[in-house]
């Protein structure tokens, strides 16, 4: 694809961004606890501007001391001794061109009705002493928090706001009071020289919330004040609209676009889409004149470097997020840690590896294993010189990596997956032997200096009583099946379908089923609250599949422990010991993966150093940690 449209040029107020690409505020939590710029946060985010973006944003900053009291480890803006970090911090972004923007936002315990009008000019003082510090420091534009339900948005909300005053929401006026009176000052603060952004909410999906329209009216009212307004979506505090202010996997790409396209109708000034994007539905947008400028972060985190590869023609090098929302922490305020990446190791852990070093003395690797975790140390291998051997027992590479990808919920899975193996085969000096299951004296005769295992885990199939082919040779009884291979499509279970397991793959497979036309009952020994606080996903992610099984029509029973599969029921034991018979056509299985042990102590000794990575490792774990351990090992090497 050519990206013509991402780098034409676009004015905002007084300043012009060289493309039409902003990164979205984030909170990595790579400040000091007290919210002071430290050269980790300056590698981090500087890495975007060096990457190409046009804007630079810095996330969530408190502008009072009291929600810097509760969100630690990110810019604290209601110290006036910020402005020594943020100087270094715009300096490392203007460096390459980019506008350096910051988020300024406050979050209270209080509602609108509870503030004094003292505390309510207060807050507008706070907002502008905050952005004053922000030019001082070095900013060329301030983005001001007035979306997802926080304090600011809530003036605006009759559900939220239900004071009786000149700041309630009797009338259309008062009730954009309160904006109009804190836009002003920040103006006043930073002068006509810095632009402003206004983020918001283009519905925020909750009943008696914001809606599309009434945040139409509200554009209006207050764009002759501002440079560019920032459309999302959703309510941070109504969970079932929260995913729409940060998409999992299971939303679609660009879902909030929509709200863009309309305010575009409506404003004149400039307006920025978020959520979800990538470089090419970027530039369809661009296209399509659905808004003037894109916004993402999960991206840039995956591939800082995603622009200029956007730039030279090589969009398909740019590594893909796969929407997992490691990187959204799963309680950031309450534990706060610094940010991780689920196919991007390398975020979040400055300085160790800002730069990759090579090896001073190269050796030769043999890579047992060409999934997520094998394909990823072979190419970090060749990164730093060494002579890589890559072997792989199935005619493609991919590993485990082709069966995650292929529910069709987990299309960020399969563009990952398809990346993976593109930029490992197009990766000079990999030797890779596909269709070569590697042995002992295979591994032996190449005499490597290290050899990295990287074999994989299978099903657990338990030892259930008509789990199994009667013959014991067989495999599977006719009407049970693997999650997995139904995913692939290599089996098509019946009409009533009995699902163990009800983790996140087990779940993810019910809903595909559900949705397609099967009755589904998903069992499971645990209640959902248990497999949930200790599954591989974060609580959010958990939380939203769960409300797509109830939509789909999943039956979901817990307690249960399945006991024998017949030819049509499943017989299973519930927590009080009463027996319980579920009729089926077909049992699905989704009960977890083993590592490949007994493989993995074959090539115990092959060289002097032996690296076991991956699911194979002794307790089996998902993307993020199969592409860390991959990276590990080739470092370590």
């Amino acid at each position: 694809m050519t990206y013509e449209h991402i780098f034409k040029p676009k004015k905002i107020g007084p300043l012009t961004a060289k493309n039409r690409i902003e990164v979205s505020p984030a909170e990595p939590f790579l400040c000091t606890k007290d919210g002071l710029v430290t050269d980790e946060f300056i590698a981090f985010t500087s890495a975007f501007a060096k990457g190409g973006a046009g804007i630079v944003t810095v996330g969530d900053s408190p502008v009072t001391q009291e929600y810097a009291n509760e969100n630690h480890f990110v810019v604290n803006l209601a110290d006036p001794y910020i402005v020594h970090g943020l100087v270094k911090l715009t300096d490392a972004i203007h460096r390459y061109g980019a506008i350096a923007s910051i988020e300024l936002n406050l979050r209270t315990h209080l509602l609108p009705a509870d503030m004094t009008r003292d505390e309510v000019k207060g807050i507008i003082k706070a907002f502008a002493d905050a952005a004053e510090r922000c030019r001082k420091g070095g900013f060329d534009m301030v983005m001001l928090h007035g979306g997802h339900g926080h304090t600011v948005a809530q003036f605006y909300s009759p559900l939220m706001n239900k004071r009786t005053d000149e700041y309630g929401c009797g009338t259309f006026e008062n009730r954009c009071r309160f904006a109009n009176e804190l836009l002003d000052a920040v103006r006043d603060a930073v002068g006509p020289e810095m632009a402003i952004e206004y983020r918001m909410s283009g519905d925020e999906l909750t009943e008696g919330g914001v809606g599309l329209e009434e945040a139409v009216l509200f554009a209006k009212a207050i764009q002759k004040k501002i440079d560019l307004i920032h459309m999302s979506a959703g309510n941070m505090y109504n969970p079932t609209s929260l995913a729409y202010a940060m998409q999992p996997a299971y939303l679609p790409m660009a879902t909030n676009i929509r709200f863009a396209e309309r305010m575009k109708k409506e404003l004149e000034i400039p307006v920025t889409s978020v959520g979800s994007f990538n470089l090419d539905l970027a530039e369809e947008a661009l296209k399509n004149g659905q808004t003037d400028m894109i916004a993402m972060i999960r991206q840039f985190i995956t591939d800082p470097d995603c622009v200029n590869k956007a730039k030279r023609g090589r969009g398909d090098e740019i590594r893909p997020c796969i929407r997992c929302m490691v990187c959204t922490g799963d309680d950031p305020h309450g534990c706060p840690k610094p940010l991780r990446c689920s196919v991007n190791p390398v975020a979040g852990r400055s300085p160790l590896f800002d730069t990759i070093p090579k090896s001073t003395s190269p050796k030769k690797v043999v890579v047992i294993g060409g999934g997520a975790s094998g394909m990823e140390a072979a190419r970090r291998l060749r990164e730093r010189g060494h002579k890589v051997i890559l072997f792989e027992k199935e005619p493609i590479l991919g590993g485990t990596l082709i069966a995650a990808g292929s529910n069709r919920l987990k299309g960020d899975v399969r563009r990952y997956f398809e990346w993976s193996v593109r930029t490992t085969e197009r990766t000079p000096g990999i030797d890779i032997r596909k269709h070569t299951a590697a042995t002992r004296a295979l591994v032996m005769k190449e005499k490597p200096d290290a050899v990295i295992v990287a074999v994989g885990s299978e099903p657990f199939v338990p030892g259930i009583p008509g789990i199994k082919a009667a013959d014991g040779v067989s495999g599977l009884s006719a009407n049970v099946f693997l999650a997995v291979d139904v995913d692939m499509g290599k089996a098509k279970p019946g009409k009533r379908i009995v699902l163990i397991g009800a983790g996140l793959t087990g779940t993810e497979t019910a809903v595909v089923l559900a949705r397609d036309g099967h009755e589904v009952t998903l069992i499971d020994m645990l209640t959902l609250d248990e497999i949930d606080s200790h599954g591989g996903a974060s609580r959010g992610v958990a939380t939203f599949l769960r409300r797509m099984s109830d939509a789909a029509g999943v039956k979901v029973i817990t307690g249960l422990k399945a006991e024998e599969i017949t030819k049509d029921a499943v017989i299973a034991e519930a927590q009080d010991g009463r027996t319980v018979t579920l009729p089926c056509d077909s049992v699905v299985l989704s009960m977890g993966v083993r590592p490949r042990a007994g493989l993995v102590k074959e090539f115990e000794g092959c060289a002097d150093d032996v690296y076991v990575i991956g699911d194979c490792a002794q307790k089996a774990g998902n993307i993020l940690t199969a592409v860390r351990d991959g990276f590990y090992a080739a470092m370590n090497i």
